[in-house]
C-alpha cells in the first residue's frame, strides 16, 4: 500500500527548509525543532529516511542522500566521511583528522586513508555510522 503525501504537509515544509536553507550534507534535529512537535519533527524524519531524502548516521543526526540508479539504496551526498566531519563540526566537537591522513596530506605516505579515522580534541560519546561504515576514534578514546 502506497501512502499519499500532500505538498502542504510539515514532511514536505520540512524537506523544502532542508533543501533551501540548511548548508551542508547534514542536518541535525536542531535545525527543525521549531517546525513542530518533538513527534510530530520524529514521523517527518522517519518518512524522509523511507524516501531516500535523508539516511540516519547518527542520534538526531542525518546526511542527506540520493537514490543510486545502479545500487538501488540511498548513498550520501558528498560521502560518509565528509558527512561525519561536518556533523561533528555542528555538534560543537573539536576534531582533527586521524594520523594516517595526516602523513598523507603532508606528503609523508603515499597511502590513501580508505577509512574515516579522527582524533578528537573534545568529549563526544556518541556514534556516527552508515551501513558496514563507521566512524573511528582514533587510539580508541572519544575524549582527550
Amino acid at each position: 500500500m502506497t501512502k499519499n503525501y500532500y505538498k502542504n504537509s510539515l514532511k514536505f515544509k520540512v524537506l523544502d527548509r532542508i533543501e533551501q536553507q540548511i548548508p551542508g550534507n547534514t542536518v541535525a534535529r536542531e535545525d527543525i525543532e521549531n517546525m513542530g512537535s518533538p513527534r510530530q519533527i520524529s514521523r517527518c524524519f522517519k518518512d524522509l529516511v523511507e524516501m531516500g531524502e535523508l539516511v540516519k548516521i547518527g542520534y538526531g543526526i542525518y546526511a542527506k542522500s540520493y537514490m543510486s540508479k545502479t545500487l538501488n539504496k540511498p548513498v550520501i551526498q558528498g560521502g560518509f566521511g565528509q558527512a561525519c566531519k561536518e556533523a561533528l563540526t555542528k555538534k560543537g566537537v573539536k576534531w582533527e583528522p586521524g594520523s594516517a591522513e595526516q602523513a598523507y596530506n603532508a606528503g609523508l605516505s603515499t597511502q590513501i586513508p580508505v577509512r574515516t579515522i579522527v582524533q578528537l580534541k573534545s568529549r563526544y560519546r556518541g556514534h556516527l555510522s552508515y551501513g558496514n561504515r563507521k566512524l573511528i576514534m582514533e587510539k580508541g578514546t572519544n575524549a582527550k
